[in-house]
């Protein structure tokens, strides 16, 4: 996953055809407005509750092991 940081009127590009529009921040709310081709699809998907994410961390941690020498 990218993780960007973007200030309102700035533009990701998305490939050739697909641009996202950053027009408003106000607190924890971003206002988008998309630019693409009809035949591409976008999905809305609501984000995850504090404790789906926490699982989700805890899944994905790891630890790795070194044998002594």
């Amino acid at each position: 996953m990218l993780v960007l940081t973007q200030k309102e009127g700035e533009i990701l590009q998305v490939g050739d055809d697909v641009r996202i529009y950053i027009k408003r921040i106000r607190g924890n709310w971003v206002r988008l407005c998309i630019d693409a081709p009809r035949e591409i699809e976008l999905k809305r998907i609501p984000a995850p509750s504090k404790r789906e994410e926490r699982a989700q961390d805890n899944s994905r941690s790891f630890v790795r092991l070194r044998k002594r020498s």
